[in-house]
């Protein structure tokens, strides 16, 4: 058992040289066998084994007898020990999750906080092959996708299993030939719970009326759906990464044109880099799949993420950013600074021979500028007429007509009233240009705030792109 927990952790690459790992033990036979083998092992994996309990205080004093049964077992084996533990009844019914559902996620939250206080580069949990196949079954019949199915992995995240390839009887073996005490959890034997009813019935049904070997067998499916899985990943990474348009945008035919295997774990991979890591159903990837053929401006809440159509792009934020700019409005300094919570406004006279260099630099002609300049946020009404553009109209429907996605359309521009003069990343107004009659220039240049410069500096590239 030893070798093979050895080849099989060198396999998967379980450990890294030098590394501290965490042992979750409970004190029954699979949590003992692993912080054996794992004590056993540390110098051919060059690791060092620390070791975690869990108190569910599910069994009264029997819970007591087995932390204090884990506490002696450290102590004799020299292992670094934390003990934790939590009331799983009560969380359970004040989060309204069954009592399966509380322990399991308290337990791995604890275990996590104990990886922490040793500095440990991992949690080595006991799950063997006979777990696999009981958790597959549980996805199956809940109608889990192909990722479901997989199973559990050797590893994932900070999680391993170096005893995912033994069975439950070779690991009682293990322990019985070298006369390892354990604890056995009475709970493990009532028939309540879905696992518990897989692991009493279903399991010994098929393994007596249809395969004897259904444990592998499952374990094996799921192995080679794991395959696939993965394969299909990396084309959803490389298809969503094609489609990527700037952060967290991407191009909504080209998500469209994905074959759906594809389309759907490229959107979980969007979603989870926006921010949507967990509680992500399949209605909501079907829900996100229609919205790539809605009309710009659509949204869709998700958990933890908006999701809206930009023109030809469907972005992805995270539902907290979610803001509306302040309005504001301040006179603008002819000759100086003029801030705003965006950035800043610096205007000068300067020669006329001289040009505008970039579209956050406008050019006016003195002594066409009305009084009364200010700097503000856009509002309705506002109306707008483009340097060399066709005539004046309404500022909504030039932006509308360039093609800025509504989150960018509200950097500060200077205006007269209703009339806006120039909108930084855009161009000066028609009515200020400066001509072959100018006599003084009156130069303004915009700087934003650099954890804004790059939402403004998009929708400059956007009209550069353009041609204009």
């Amino acid at each position: 058992m030893h070798r093979r927990t050895a080849e099989y952790a060198k396999q998967h690459g379980l450990f890294e040289a030098g590394s501290t790992v965490v042992a979750g033990v409970s004190g029954g036979a699979d949590s003992v066998a692993l912080l054996y083998i794992l004590k056993s092992l540390e110098s051919d994996l060059s690791i060092r084994v620390c070791a975690a309990h869990f108190n569910h205080r599910i069994r009264g004093e029997s819970a007591d007898r087995d932390e204090n049964f884990v506490r002696e077992l450290c102590k004799r084996l020299a292992v670094p020990l934390l003990c934790g533990g939590a009331d799983v009844p009560q969380a359970a019914r004040e989060e309204g999750k069954t009592l399966e559902q509380a322990a399991r996620d308290l337990r791995y939250t604890f275990l996590e906080e104990a990886r922490q206080h040793f500095g440990a580069d991992s949690v080595a949990v006991a799950h063997h092959m006979d777990d696999q196949a009981e958790t597959v079954l549980m996805h199956l019949v809940r109608g889990a996708g192909l990722t479901g199915l997989c199973g559990m992995q050797p590893k994932r995240d900070r999680i391993v299993r170096p005893l995912l390839f033994a069975r439950r009887d070779e690991i009682e073996a293990y322990l019985a030939q070298r006369s390892i005490p354990c604890r056995t959890d009475e709970t493990n034997l009532q028939r309540e719970g879905a696992r518990n009813r897989i692991r009493l019935d279903v399991m010994p049904y098929l393994s007596a009326h249809l395969n004897e070997n259904a444990a592998e067998n499952i374990a094996r499916a799921a192995l080679l759906l794991a395959e696939d899985e993965g394969y299909l990943a990396q084309e959803a990474q490389r298809a969503l990464l094609a489609a990527k348009r700037d952060e967290n945008a991407y191009d909504r035919q080209a998500l469209l044109a994905l074959a759906p295997p594809i389309r759907s774990r490229s959107l979980r991979i969007a979603l989870a880099l926006a921010g949507a890591e967990k509680d992500v159903e399949k209605k909501h990837i079907e829900a996100v799949t229609s919205l790539l053929a809605a009309e710009t401006g659509a949204s869709l809440d998700l958990p933890a993420v908006r999701a809206e159509t930009e023109y030809a792009r469907i972005r992805f934020v995270p539902a907290c950013t979610e803001k509306t700019a302040a309005a504001y409005e301040t006179p603008l300094n002819l000759c100086g600074e003029t801030r705003t919570p965006l950035g800043s406004f610096f205007a000068e006279e300067t020669d006329p021979k001289e040009f505008a260099p970039d579209g956050f630099t406008a050019n006016f002609d003195r002594d066409k500028l009305p009084g009364g300049l200010t700097v503000r946020t856009r509002r309705p009404g506002d109306r707008f007429f483009p340097l060399n553009g066709p005539g004046r109209r309404k500022l909504k429907e030039y932006l509308i007509d360039k093609k800025v996605p509504r989150r960018e359309r509200d950097v500060p521009l200077i205006a007269a009233g209703e009339e806006v003069l120039f909108l930084p990343g855009f161009t000066a107004a028609e009515t200020v240009k400066v001509d072959g009659e100018t006599k003084r220039i009156l130069r303004v240049r915009y700087i934003p705030n650099e954890q804004n410069r790059s939402a403004n500096m998009r929708s400059y590239i956007h009209i550069i792109n353009q041609g204009e």
